[in-house]
């Protein structure tokens, strides 16, 4: 027994790195649909083009959509999302706007997804023929959950509103442009563009969980448009898993009721903070920038949040400041000044308690409930109204907006993710999924071969 244990062992050295290597190769080249950032590109091969006449605008798409459509919307739709953009549609428009207006825009990647290892599209808007050196800078990122379509949207309109009023020299944005960095995450729940026309409830991420506590691994198949490992000829009766990205950050991550630990939980938080992805790849993109601000793009409700999410009733260092900056955005909008439910390891409450960065949540949408979809989406006819009369406004107000000395004294796990440490995690839970099945493989040949000999 000791014997086959040792040759199990070597067996085992030898080939898991050809299984790690494999998955790299697969995780870098399959899994980003052929679409790539191109941000090794030559930019000085590249001329700075005022005509935008082959560019499609976020409102030039949305012309003569069609309405409320009965169900759910994005059931009817299928993979293209309709006038909802998919993952390949928002990299192309992102690969569009860079290739003609390289001099205000710069794409690049801020991680890959936890699932599919997808690219995470980092959007940067300021104008770099203007030094860096004195310009402020502000964040903004939508779509920490995956049902919540219409922050994709929201963020996509603001870069091409942006854009547009900039190559048309609009005077507030070209001073905005000259004297801010804009960084932009249209969607940071990658994976679920892929698979919300089938299972448009979905919250969560898309990393594999144990949601039945029965050992295995997500032995119910991830994405619901294929019959799971089940093998029971149905096809979308088991759930996707996951990990609610908005309860996985570090600050207050385990405060009680305001998450769950529990892995069939709508707010799992995770095994813990920061144990997903595409929130670790956020902090560590935070944590080398300096933000002035920073906004989430939320829906379910329509709601300007700050800070404490997990303890609403906690007190808060710098009250008058987000009561001031509450009610000014809550009249420019139109969404409610509030707060919601206690939500532990929330993002706003990392961004200000740990990183000492002004940072608010907005709720930009709450339908009534008709189903799940038309909760949490507009009608396709109503999207360019969100996103111009209710979202823009406020999130260009943050653009100018100046934050004052904060009291709030940051405190933090300090650990710094370098690229390394990044790109090491990022297979580790791929790795086991590789090399278990050949382990099993292992483990019945040495049980088969032992019998063979007792004969």
């Amino acid at each position: 027994m000791v014997r086959n244990l040792r040759v199990f062992i070597i067996i085992m050295i030898i080939f898991c790195p050809f299984f790690l290597n494999s998955f790299q190769i697969i995780s870098n080249n399959q899994y980003n649909n052929g679409i790539t950032c191109d941000i090794e590109q030559n930019r000085s091969e590249i001329s700075y083009q005022l005509d935008s006449s082959n560019y499609l605008w976020f409102w030039e798409e949305y012309q003569n959509v069609s309405g409320d459509l009965p169900g759910n919307d994005v059931e009817t739709w299928g993979s293209s999302l309709g006038p909802y953009h998919n993952y390949t549609e928002i990299m192309q428009k992102l690969n569009s706007l860079e290739a003609l207006f390289p001099e205000i825009i710069e794409l690049r990647e801020l991680g890959m997804s936890s699932c599919y290892g997808k690219i995470i599209p980092l959007l940067v808007l300021t104008d770099e023929r203007v030094s860096d050196q004195s310009k402020k800078s502000f964040f903004l990122v939508a779509h920490h959950h995956a049902r919540e379509m219409i922050t994709v949207e929201n963020a996509l309109y603001f870069i091409d509103k942006l854009v547009y009023d900039f190559i048309n020299e609009e005077p507030e944005i070209l001073d905005i442009f000259s004297e801010r960095k804009i960084y932009v995450v249209p969607s940071l729940n990658v994976d679920s563009l892929d698979m919300i026309h089938h299972y448009p409830t979905q919250r969560k991420n898309l990393h594999p969980v144990d949601e039945d506590w029965d050992g295995i691994i997500d032995d119910n198949e991830i994405i619901t448009g294929v019959d799971s490992r089940d093998n029971d000829t149905s096809i979308g009766e088991d759930k996707p898993g996951g990990i609610d990205l908005n309860r996985n950050y570090e600050y207050e991550w385990d405060h009680p009721g305001g998450s769950s630990t529990s892995p069939s939980s709508q707010v799992y938080r995770g095994t813990a903070p920061f144990s997903e992805l595409e929130t670790r790849y956020l902090a560590n993109f935070v944590r080398n920038h300096h933000f002035d601000s920073a906004i989430s793009l939320h829906s379910g409700v329509e709601a300007i949040l700050t800070p404490w999410a997990y303890d609403p009733g906690a007190s808060l260092p710098d009250a008058a400041i987000y009561h001031s900056l509450g009610t000014t955005l809550e009249r420019i909008t139109g969404l409610n000044y509030d707060t919601l439910y206690p939500c532990s390891g929330e993002w706003g409450d990392w961004m200000y308690g740990a990183r000492g960065i002004i940072a608010l949540t907005f709720e930009t949408y709450g339908g009534s409930y008709t189903n799940i979809w038309d909760f949490f989406n507009p009608p396709a006819n109503e999207v360019l109204y969100n996103c111009e009369e209710v979202v823009y406004p406020g999130l260009k107000y943050m653009l100018t907006y100046n934050s004052p000395e904060l009291s709030i004294v940051p405190k933090e796990n300090t650990t710094v993710l370098t690229p390394e440490l990044l790109k090491s995690q990022e297979t580790s839970l791929q790795s086991v999924l590789l090399v278990v099945p050949f382990a099993v493989i292992v483990a019945h040949f040495l049980i088969h071969h032992k019998r063979k000999r007792k004969k």
